[in-house]
């Protein structure tokens, strides 16, 4: 096409159309794109200040003609989509005939500059879209804003149908299970972290992820991870090691916690009676294969309890599996711990549950009140029968296993709430120890201290020899809402803050936390429990048999001793019913 550039002149048989044009292209944010429009007889009538700045144009000269050599200088044509110019930069070129039919015509040419930066983003939205890996991003409130084909596959989603959207929306995880929102909190990266969840859609995913913050200019804006799915991984293995034991071994690691259990009753530190009197109750309990239930406060230390009991055990040589029941989603959480069977589910694998791994040691459930109760009901067959029959088969597996479950809250208002089943009470609570808190121990914090102390000297390599006395003080009267877990942190912190020249820790050197936690009270109905405890009141089984008696009590006045529909109001069987009845003598 010939183009003739002509002076710009006004045209009056469409006067008012062409000055509502040139209005809309001034209120039209072209910041960014260059603009130029020629009327029928392409004849230049606007060019707007971002195509001048494009091709270092003279805006008081003739602005058509420069335009015109411009036009004839890269071969600008209605068929161009993009040239190089002088400096090399890639101008994309798009072009539109503009008909209004009865009016004026007019030729619309715009123009954008792909500087480094846009390409550098055309590269990497390309690099995301095809990787064989699932990628997928957050912003700083937890919404998808990426989400490539390979996590689509993966999760059995289009990713049009959840970009946007919240990530707890589009999966079974909460703040601590999901590894995106969880950097989105510690701003530190995960690597290489093998996770097993599921969909809002139930499909099972087995992965290996890493995920790492986002930054701009200081501030966090998002996380992004990086997802491989774990049986392509083992594929790789097997192709690079053949079926041997590499590949065998990464294919058998179960997908909860599997430890040897390290600490003995030799590792905890204390002076404290009232510790005396758990730790001689705790070796007696593990001389039986009773199941034992451990209640104290967050990071009173129930694990190292329940490690010290497994190593006391006959069972010491086998398996000592834990996981924390408050820290996977249900669905994920009951095919952990009963197994499943190939086709049972989407991505349903043959897996041992945690009940089989451990057959012959022991099984420690952490959190205990934080599972379903429907999960609960589960878990209470395999105590009345020990046997497990994995999701998906009809098949039942012998087992032998020793529970130990943990409580971080009042067990007597967990029944009573409905959080923790009665009857899997009595089945746990066979023993049942209570670890006291922290403040009703102060007389075990200077112990600790040192031995903190000499631990972080180790391995901060300094010399400090002890608390100064306004710490001791300072630590004596505090309550300690995180207990011995807090101490332990409270000290670390301090111990990084000590100079190399400095033999002693001093209030300048704790953190600044710690000085807003002194008025926290802590968990009051532990205190109520050991107190009760501690004075020879009703121990925790007989509150719950007296609060259950007289909640049948009520119940069967209300309904005129009728037995049906007492048992409909309590929601549970006429059999169990009369057996409560009877052994109450009612």
């Amino acid at each position: 096409m010939n183009m003739v550039f002509g002076k710009e002149q006004r045209m009056s048989d469409n006067e008012m159309v062409y000055r509502l044009i040139r209005q809309l292209v001034d209120f039209i944010d072209l910041r960014h794109k260059g603009l130029i429009l020629l009327d029928e007889k392409d004849r230049l009538m606007e060019a707007n200040s971002r195509v001048l700045e494009i091709f270092d144009l003279d805006p008081q000269g003739n602005v058509a003609e420069q335009l015109r050599e411009v036009f004839a200088q890269y071969g600008v044509t209605e068929d161009t989509e993009f040239f190089y110019d002088v400096h090399n930069h890639q101008i994309n070129v798009k072009y539109q005939k503009l008909d209004a039919e009865g009016g004026p015509v007019l030729k619309a040419w715009i123009f954008e500059v792909l500087g480094m930066e846009t390409m550098r983003k055309k590269i990497l939205e390309n690099v995301v879209q095809y990787c064989q890996d699932g990628i997928h991003a957050v912003d700083q409130n937890g919404n998808l804003i990426i989400y490539n084909d390979a996590q689509g596959k993966i999760d059995h989603y289009e990713p049009k149908a959840v970009i946007g959207r919240h990530t707890k929306d589009v999966y079974s995880l909460d703040e601590n299970s999901s590894l995106l929102l969880r950097v989105l909190k510690t701003r530190e990266p995960i690597e290489n972290v093998r996770q097993v969840y599921y969909t809002r859609k139930g499909t099972l995913v087995d992965c290996v992820t890493s995920v790492v913050p986002l930054f701009y200019h200081g501030k966090i804006f998002g996380s992004f991870a990086i997802v491989r799915d774990y049986n392509a991984v083992l594929h790789l293995l097997k192709e690079d090691y053949g079926s041997g034991g590499k590949a065998r071994r990464l294919a058998a690691d179960p997908n909860y916690e599997k430890k040897n259990a390290r600490y003995t009753f030799a590792d905890i530190i204390y002076v404290n009676p009232d510790m005396e009197k758990c730790i001689q109750t705790a070796k007696m309990a593990a001389q039986n294969d009773s199941n034992i239930l451990i209640i104290g406060e967050t990071g009173t230390g129930k694990e190292m309890f329940a490690q010290s009991i497994h190593n006391f055990s006959s069972r010491r040589e086998k398996p000592f599996l834990a996981i924390n029941c408050a820290a996977i989603p249900e669905t994920l959480l009951e095919s952990l711990l009963f197994g499943t069977t190939k086709g049972s589910f989407t991505g349903a694998m043959d897996k041992a549950g945690l009940f089989e791994e451990a057959d012959g040691g022991t099984v420690f459930l952490d959190e205990i009140n934080s599972m379903s109760i429907l999960l609960q009901s589960k878990l209470l067959r395999v105590l009345e029968e020990r046997m497990v029959t994995r999701i998906g088969s009809n098949h039942t597996i012998r087992i032998d296993i020793r529970i130990i479950s943990s409580c971080n809250e009042n067990p007597v208002y967990a029944v009573r709430e409905n959080r923790i089943r009665q009857d899997l009470f009595y089945r746990l609570a066979v023993h049942y120890i209570v670890i006291p808190s922290l403040r009703m121990r102060r007389d075990d914090i200077p112990v600790l201290a040192e031995y903190y102390i000499a631990r972080y000297n180790e391995k901060m390599g300094k010399n400090v020899r002890a608390l100064d006395a306004d710490v001791v003080r300072l630590f004596v009267e505090s309550d300690w809402p995180g207990n011995v877990r807090q101490l332990s942190h409270v000290l670390e912190a301090a111990m990084n803050m000590v100079g190399r020249d400095e033999d002693c820790v001093a209030q300048r050197h704790l953190p600044e936390y710690f000085f807003h936690t002194g008025e926290e009270s802590g968990d009051v109905e532990s205190d109520r429990i050991i107190n009760q405890e501690e004075s020879g009141g009703p121990g925790l089984l007989e509150q719950i048999r007296e609060e259950e008696k007289d909640k049948i009590v009520g119940a069967l006045k209300r309904n005129g001793g009728n037995v049906a529909r007492t048992a409909r109001e309590l929601g549970m069987s006429r059999q169990k019913l009369y057996y409560r009845i009877k052994i109450y003598g009612l």
